[in-house]
This record gives C-alpha cells, structure tokens and sequence, in this order.
C-alpha cells in the first residue's frame, strides 16, 4: 500500500512538516505518539508522513481509530478495515473504538457534533493513556483552519478564537492535563493531503457525511468558502495569515496579564483588585481567562458572559460579594483582591439545615455542637452573658441563612450578617459553621464573634449564658 517511490512533491512536503513539527516543539521526549486516523485524506497523509519521518525523528507510531456510529454499519466496517490495512502495510499497531454519538447526543442534549466531538477525544484519551503516548497528533490542514476562524467568527468569538486553532494545544477536555495535542498538517491545504495519498499510491475513504448540510462546518466548507473565492482566491491563506497574526497578538497579551497573578494558594488564584480595576478591558479578561484555566483546568463551560459577569462583580461589587460559576467555581471579592475558587468541599464542621430550640434551661445538639442555655457560666466550651428579659425564656440555635441581618454589639444599626462575617475576616468555608443564636427579636449571639447590641447585659438585671462546645458521641 506504500506504493512507489517518493515524488518530488511528497519529499518537500514531507520535508515541509518535519521542519515545521521540529519549530514547533512537537517531538514528546520518548517519542510516543498516536496519531488519529479516521481514514479520510487527511489523517491518512498524517499517518503516511510520521511514518517516512519515524526513524529520522525517533518516533514510536500507534494509530487510534474510532467510529462514531453515524454511518452504515458496512461504510463503518470499510473504513476500520481500511485504517487496519494501512496500519499494518506501515508497521503501526492499532486500537480500534466504537461510540453511539447519537444516543449521546440525545442524552446530553448536545449536537451531533459536538457529542461526536467529545466521544472522539475521550477514545483518543483512553487509547493514548493505555498506550504510554501523552501526545496524540491530528490530521487539521490550513483548510481546516480557515474554516474554523470562519466559525469562531460567526459566533463572535474573541481574539483567542480568531487565532484558531494552534500546532501545539493542551487537551481540550477536562481531566487529562498530561495528554497535549498537536497538529503536523497545520501549514499544508486539503489539495497537499490528497497529493499526498496520491503520490503514495494509497485511496484514502470519503466520508459522506461530509457533503451533509446538517453540520455547520460542512456548510461552511461547501457553501460560504466557494463564495469568498469569488471575492479572493486565495481566501484560505488570507485567513490562516489573520489566524497567524491573531495568535501572535494574543500570546504578547496573554504573557502580559500572566504578570497580573498572585502566587496561587490552595488552588485559589488571586488577582490584585486594584490592578484589575485598572486595567483595560484586554487585558483584564485576558487575567481573568487564564485564572479561570488554571483553578479549572482548561476553559471548557466559561464564555464571555461569565466574564462579564465577573467584571461586573470586580467594578460594581462590595467586599464579600460572590459570583457562582460553572463547574462549582466561585468569583469572590475580597478587600484587595479577587478570588477565583476551586470547588469547595462542605466542611465538616458544616451546621444542619434543621434548627434545635432552646428553653431556660436548656440543653441540645445541633451537628456536631452542644448547646445550652443556663443560669450560670459554664465550666467549659464558648460562652457569652446576655440580658435575660431579651431573649423571653427561649433560643433558636440554627447556621445562618440567606438575607440573616444583625445588629452587632456596638453599633446602632443593624448590618447584612453577610458583611458582618466578612468584615470579621471568617473565611467563607466556615461561615456555615458559626452557630447563630436567635430570639424573636432576632440574631442574639453570632457564636463566638458578637453579641448583639440590644441583648447586652444591663447594670442589676438578670442575665443568662449561651454557650457551645464541640459535640462527641462519648458524651450521650
């Protein structure tokens, strides 16, 4: 299947990729690579050069076939038997992966390309950790660039996706930050990939699906690029030099709001909240996307309206705002920065939903607290003395709530429990594990920080003890 001797035009365009591939910084250190192959033009070319390039390069090749389910069970069977037929004839071992897109999709609710998208990748994932390859090579062209700057533009897409899609990338999914991807084929059109195959006496499959109007980028590839000819004939190069050039701005910009970072801690990054209040509109999303990736990973859920609405938290918010974002990521304002936050796991000094109630005298548990209400001080645990006529012989003990408000010791007014905490520096983890002391009149002690200002003990009356200690089931 290798067929005859190298053409002049597979020889510079071999040489053309092995240059590019080696600028690029493509080659893993071991040399481990799988290489996607669906069986069409592309992904054969692909496959037919890292073959002629494997001893000079130092390459150890695994081919990674996957099939969607999309296609009639026999145009499936022809191209798995294809892929394996010219694996073989190049001395390349095979996995071979089966998917039902469409039940995906309909599960997901995605579209069929996005659902074909995300089972592909995670095949290529499996097969390359089963493999020992942490770098899997796809068979993208200049062509395909074209179309997807194209895309990213119809959709309104930023710099970062009119630079389209880059030779070297880190997986595209969450969970797999060691894979990364990369792209030989980028600076060579369609037309060089059939050439290719051509030269090497290899029929590469069509795919039909290809020709269908269903798919966004079929229709860009069939029915706008045909039209931008008319008014450029070299339209994909026009395009891929604008990829190119976007690219590079944003890597000038994106090194620039790298400076813009506090040292990390415990998976939090901190953006000083001066500086980013200050910065242009560029620049701060730029910070804002690459904290963004690096508590979450990659960028995947987060769009520009979360950015936004980041932005409104940084310019319009107070100190302690917070801002819910996907993946259980959470935007917090602090006094001089902004926080971006991993997921949080509840603490396990976490208060119950459900209240326990308290009488003169009283005792209880709520969570893993002992409270009580008592006549004199308590031998142990925290305490706080409190006016007795205040309280009317009876004490709700819960965790805080939504909307709570307080009227700490002190003050003449009450404030939002929210900015209370905050301002008392608590870190929100353990905001959830203050016991609230409550009466009809409202919040009595938030335990163990203030006593409210209308419960305070008055000169010759009477007074009562709130307190509450660690609760251990050795003491029932």
């Amino acid at each position: 299947m290798t067929g005859p001797l190298p053409t002049a035009r597979l020889k510079r365009l071999q040489a053309n990729v092995r240059r590019y591939m080696l600028d690029r910084s493509m080659l893993p250190r071991d040399g481990r690579i799988l290489v996607a192959v669906s069986g069409g033009p592309d992904s054969t070319a692909l496959l037919l050069l890292l073959a002629r390039l494997r001893l000079s390069l130092k390459l150890t090749l695994h081919v990674g076939h996957f099939d969607h389910g999309l296609r009639s069970r026999r145009a499936a069977q022809r191209e798995e038997s294809f892929v394996r037929r010219l694996a073989e004839s190049l001395d390349v071992p095979i996995t071979v992966g089966h998917g039902d897109v469409r039940s995906i999709a309909k599960e997901q609710k995605l579209s069929l390309e996005a659902a074909a998208r995300q089972e592909r990748y995670a095949f290529l994932a499996r097969t390359a950790t089963e493999t020992k390859c942490r770098t899997v090579a796809t068979g993208h062209t200049s062509s395909d660039q074209a179309e997807t700057v194209i895309l990213h533009l119809v959709r309104g897409s930023g710099l970062a996706g009119l630079a389209g899609m880059a030779s070297v990338a880190p997986w595209p999914f969450p969970g797999r930050a060691r894979l990364r991807l990369i792209r030989p084929l980028l600076k060579l059109a369609r037309k060089d990939t059939a050439g290719i195959c051509e030269d090497a006496a290899v029929q590469a499959m069509q795919d039909e699906s290809n020709a269908s109007p269903r798919f966004r980028r079929n229709r860009v590839r069939n029915e706008l690029m045909p039209l931008l000819r008319e008014l450029n004939p070299r339209v994909e190069d026009a395009l891929v030099r604008l990829a190119d050039s976007a690219a590079d701005d944003y890597a000038f910009i994106h090194a620039s709001a790298q400076s813009t970072l506090r040292k990390p801690a415990d998976g939090a990054q901190r953006l000083p909240r001066q500086r980013i209040e200050t910065a242009s509109v560029s620049m701060r999303r730029h910070a804002l996307r690459i904290a963004l990736g690096r508590v979450a990973g990659d960028l995947q859920d987060f769009s520009e309206r979360h950015l936004a609405a980041i932005e409104r938290l940084v310019l319009e918010g107070k100190t302690g705002d917070r801002l819910d974002l996907p993946r259980d990521l959470t935007a917090e304002l602090r006094r001089r920065n902004l926080l971006i936050l991993p997921p949080q796991p509840d603490s396990p000094g976490r208060l119950p939903d459900t209240p326990t109630r308290l009488t003169v005298p009283g005792f209880g548990r709520l969570g893993r607290l002992a409270v009580s209400i008592t006549h004199s001080q308590p031998p142990a645990g925290v305490w706080t003395e409190v006016d007795a006529d205040s309280i009317n012989g009876h004490v709700t003990v819960r965790r805080r709530e939504d909307g709570d408000r307080f009227q700490p010791l002190g003050m003449q007014a009450t404030k939002k429990l929210q900015d209370f905490l905050v301002d008392a520096h608590v870190p929100r983890p353990e905001r959830d594990c203050i016991p609230m002391f409550e009466c009809e009149r409202g919040i009595v002690w938030v335990g163990g920080l203030r006593l409210a200002e209308w419960a305070r003990p008055k000169p010759g009356k009477a007074t009562l003890f709130l307190s509450y200690e660690g609760y251990s089931p050795e003491k029932e």
